[in-house]
């Protein structure tokens, strides 16, 4: 009978060290209107550190290349990117803004605006139009484009237009004008964000195609706690 009773003991706390490390972690501050905060709070202050690694692009044989971008794509692979226009210091946007070191978001509701601060590459910032605006009916070419964005209950969209042909999006991936990104930002929790992104290029691609990354305590990227954003001039550190 003791036996019986020790092995009950025994699986009820298995059991509830198994819930305990499913448990999801603090949840994700949010505005009083209910949205969720992506970024720094007065009580949760920090921003978003990325590592090498942090992926998020399918393979290369998943893509589906227009014969000239798959031919610009192997030769940025030959080269390892060194054309770049990141590594010459000029802005990225969608899915190679979020680059290493690191990024914060910064809402700011009263404006109606969302902005993006990265630490790499220019230290450059990208504004999302939370107004409800329409994109300009011919915008001015831009490195990161005309952006507006909305929520979609705990999910902020951004549709985006109106690139130039200077920067590279997507990392080696090759874009072209008619580029129409969408990506999508969700915050689980207080530590995770996840990033997802569809590329609708029809001048580079034959149809439009997508990619994911997320960020969690496990992952080589992270929430940094009190963290801060620091001083990065990449002109300096090219000489």
């Amino acid at each position: 009978m003791r036996r019986v009773v020790l092995i009950r003991v025994l699986l009820i706390s298995i059991g509830a060290l198994g819930a305990l490390a499913q448990a999801p972690g603090d949840p994700a501050p949010r505005w009083p209107d209910g949205h969720v905060k992506l970024g720094s709070t007065p009580d949760h202050k920090g921003y978003w550190e990325v590592r090498p690694g942090l992926g998020g692009t399918p393979r290369a044989a998943e893509i589906p290349f227009q014969p000239w971008a798959r031919a610009v794509y192997d030769y940025r692979q030959s080269t390892f990117s060194k054309d770049s226009p990141l590594v010459d210091c000029k802005a990225s946007p969608g899915p190679s803004f979020f680059n290493a070191p690191g990024f914060e978001i910064v809402d700011a509701p009263e404006q109606k605006e969302i902005f993006f601060l990265n630490i790499a590459g220019p230290h450059s910032w990208r504004v999302i139009y939370m107004d409800g605006r329409a994109h300009p009916a011919d915008p001015r070419p831009t490195y990161l484009g005309h952006s507006t964005g909305k929520w979609d209950g705990d999910t902020l969209v951004i549709d985006t237009v109106g690139f130039n042909e200077k920067q590279w999006a997507i990392g080696a991936y090759p874009n072209t004008a008619q580029l129409h990104l969408t990506e999508r930002l969700s915050r689980p929790n207080l530590k995770s964000l996840t990033y997802e992104f569809t590329v609708d290029d029809m001048g580079a691609y034959t149809k439009p195609w997508s990619g994911k990354w997320s960020i969690t305590e496990k992952t080589g990227s992270k929430w940094i706690p009190s963290g801060e954003m620091f001083e990065y001039i990449c002109e300096d550190a090219n000489r």
